[in-house]
């Protein structure tokens, strides 16, 4: 008991001692703007948008494409349940994947 006193006086003794430590003299703060002028980053509009040239009919055919390819997988899957592998079903994958990297990255520029 006498112990926790101890510590709990020694704190409160370093806490008088830091608290004294505040902002330094002769600091009042960032300076202000003189009147009538703002910063020059308030006269920046927004960066303007890169043109994009994507072919939309190209782009549609590709996701029409890949949905076709995807609406065969999930019989494939079920023939390979019963034991039936498909043989255009790795290159169906492979295809969708080839796709919708091309579409990620074509919407990505």
């Amino acid at each position: 008991m006498r112990s926790s006193w101890l510590v709990l006086l020694v704190l409160f003794l370093c806490s008088l001692l830091c608290g004294g430590q505040g902002t330094p003299k002769g600091y009042d703060g960032p300076l202000p703007m003189p009147p009538g002028r703002k910063p020059d980053f308030w006269k920046q509009g927004p960066p303007p948008a890169p043109a994009r040239n994507l072919d939309v009919v190209q782009l549609k055919a590709q996701a029409d494409e890949m949905a076709k390819l995807a609406a065969g997988v999930p019989p494939d899957i079920e023939q390979l349940k019963k034991g039936l592998l498909s043989k255009d079903l790795q290159h169906n994958l492979k295809r969708i994947e080839k796709l919708s990297k091309q579409l990620r990255q074509e919407l990505r520029e």
